[in-house]
């Protein structure tokens, strides 16, 4: 008969009403306060998708989100500049200083999913069941099944005229006319990360895509590869 560890022993000593299922879901299901300027559809969470989820009775492990860490801050800062810059040296630019961009960002990217795996691997190696992760359709970083062409994006932000950069004009041109299939830059990294430590996990999208066009909310499941 194998011997229980003390953690073990005390887990099951020591019961209380948690389910011992978590879940990790992207920062901005959580708080779109931190999504791209145009892009927050509620106040605060994504009522329909955590509801759901707690139903379920899972806890919500919120990630950091990657692009407010690595592009500067809530509003990134760093892709600011672009917007409208058509005709300044910026603008001229562009494709020498993007790709040194995306490898700084996966270069941070990569530190960033090493913490979220060591958090991953703490609830399996506690007994706890880790039910999935969750990322979001149509984010250059998020996305699980479908991502953002962030360069064809910039490209439309930065040739429009400030003047008539409005919601419409990034949620319809910015991100709906910009979407590829595939993953995200951080779920990318995620993924590589995962496979290192040899752990399989459940992948979910929120489309964002639904949020835009207001459709009906829900999880897509990804099958597996």
């Amino acid at each position: 008969m194998k011997k229980l560890s003390t953690s073990q022993r005390l887990l099951e000593q020591v019961q209380d009403e948690r389910s011992k299922r978590v879940i990790f879901v992207s920062h901005c299901l959580l708080n779109e306060n931190t999504r791209y300027l145009g892009g927050a559809f509620q106040r605060g969470c994504v009522d329909e998708i955590v509801d759901g989820l707690q139903q379920e009775g899972l806890g919500l492990c919120q990630m950091h989100c990657p692009e407010q860490r690595a592009w500067g801050g809530v509003l990134k800062r760093s892709l600011l500049p672009l917007y409208g810059s058509k005709g300044t040296l910026l603008y001229w630019l562009r494709h020498l200083l993007l790709p040194l961009f995306l490898r700084y960002t996966q270069w941070r990217y990569r530190s960033l999913a090493k913490e979220v795996v060591r958090d991953i691997e703490d609830y399996v190696r506690s007994g706890f069941e880790v039910a999935g992760i969750v990322g979001v359709g149509g984010s250059p970083s998020c996305g699980v099944c479908s991502s953002l062409d962030l360069r064809r994006s910039l490209e439309v932000v930065a040739r429009c005229p400030l003047a008539r950069l409005d919601r419409r004009v990034i949620n319809e041109e910015a991100v709906a006319g910009c979407l590829s299939a595939g993953e995200g830059l951080f779920i990318a990294a995620l993924q590589r990360q995962l496979r290192r430590r040899h752990l399989t996990i459940r992948w979910y999208e929120h489309d964002l895509l639904s949020e835009i066009t207001g459709q009906p909310l829900r999880l897509q499941r990804k099958e597996s590869e």
